[in-house]
């Protein structure tokens, strides 16, 4: 569950219809729930996003967005 964000299986946090925020036990969800769960593909978040960054400088940080926003490989953006 750790590879998924979860640290607390006993704090999941899931997000309603309204966009609120509310938090489960592993152990009161449907089987169902808990199989998408770990079966939901990992998703770049701003928390991931912090663990990649650290060490960066902002000049590294920067470049790696344009060679994000050009829709090349970094191969093909160095050429």
């Amino acid at each position: 569950m750790k590879t998924r964000g979860i640290d607390d299986p006993s704090r999941i946090k899931f997000e309603d219809d309204n966009g609120n925020i509310e938090e489960r036990d592993w152990n009161t969800l449907s089987k169902e729930e808990q199989f998408n769960i770990l079966n939901t593909p990992l998703s770049f978040s701003r928390e991931n996003e912090d663990n990649y960054t650290e060490g960066l400088t902002e000049e590294e940080i920067n470049l790696v967005n344009q060679i994000r926003q050009s829709n090349l490989s970094p191969s093909e953006y160095l050429q």
